[in-house]
């Protein structure tokens, strides 16, 4: 069983997962909030991406459409994604303004993650 929290983000409450972000040469523990609206498989900070060397091994640059329509072009190369044991190849983006990382549609349907967001919510007086 995969082991995610939620995380207070101004009140939002992330979904996040922590996992091991596997590049040819390098890996890093990395905050996964998980992005049910994202089909890819991770998006990471360009930052992060530069620091895990996967720009030494881009595939051609994809064109990705946003929520609200718009596109962006994203930098894209391969990766190894660990989550609670279970590993998995995925593909991993980043472009310019990349906050947070995100955990897509596409590793969340290779480990079989079935995100169910909480049914009760309780608001501190």
């Amino acid at each position: 069983m995969v082991s995610a929290y939620l995380k207070d983000d101004s009140l939002n409450y992330l979904p996040v997962v922590k996992a091991v972000v596997h590049s040819p040469l390098k890996k890093k523990v990395v905050e996964l909030a998980i992005d049910t609206g994202f089909h890819g498989g991770i998006l990471i900070p360009l930052r992060t991406y530069v620091e895990l060397e996967f720009n030494l091994f881009e595939e051609p640059k994809v064109i990705a459409q946003t929520a609200v329509g718009g596109k962006v072009e994203l930098r894209a190369s391969k990766a190894l994604i660990e989550i609670d044991g279970f590993r998995t190849l995925c593909s991993v983006y980043t472009t310019l303004g990349v906050r947070k990382s995100l955990l897509g549609r596409e590793v969340l349907r290779k480990i079989g993650l079935l995100y169910k967001p909480p049914t009760k919510v309780e608001l501190e007086p």
